[in-house]
């Protein structure tokens, strides 16, 4: 029996009957995520998304493996040193705003020409606050001068 198993069986042994087994179940996980952080944490183990997010910024620089495992080995990878290089292509998920002719565009995929492997984004255009229509973009049209304006809000 794992410990999550041993916690909700524990969990529901204590609960009341007025509380629906769902309910029950949402708070073991929630209890179970706070055990796992606070673990980590005395651990000074960081989380697997931070451990990417750190490999991903160190593939832009084109960092070699032996350094990235040297760095690994001796603690390198800190949330401090996370930030990630400037994009050279639209990434999914964010949404970005050519001035010029006053477009937002919310980039939802990248995919690749299934000939040519030149990379497109997949996603919604919006003109001049207009309505949003399906749209996608080349490296080429990027290289315009896009801002992402995702933590502004923009929708």
């Amino acid at each position: 029996m794992s410990a999550r198993d041993e916690l909700r069986r524990y969990v529901h042994l204590a609960a009341d009957m007025w509380t629906p087994a769902k309910v029950t179940d949402e708070r073991v996980e929630r209890l179970y995520a706070t055990v796992r952080t606070e673990v980590l944490a005395e651990a000074d183990l960081l989380p697997k998304a931070d451990v990417v997010t750190w490999l991903t910024k160190k593939a832009r620089e084109k960092t070699p493996v032996e350094v990235l495992a040297s760095k690994v080995d001796r603690g390198a990878v800190r949330p401090d040193n996370l930030r990630m290089l400037p994009p050279v292509f639209f990434e999914a998920g964010r949404t970005y705003k050519y001035e010029p002719l006053l477009i937002l565009f919310r980039c939802d995929a990248i995919d690749v020409h299934p000939v040519t492997g030149e990379p497109s984004a997949v996603g919604w255009i919006r003109y001049n606050g207009g309505r949003w229509t399906a749209g996608d973009y080349s490296p080429a049209e990027y290289a315009d001068g896009w801002t992402d304006v995702t933590e502004g809000g923009a929708s």
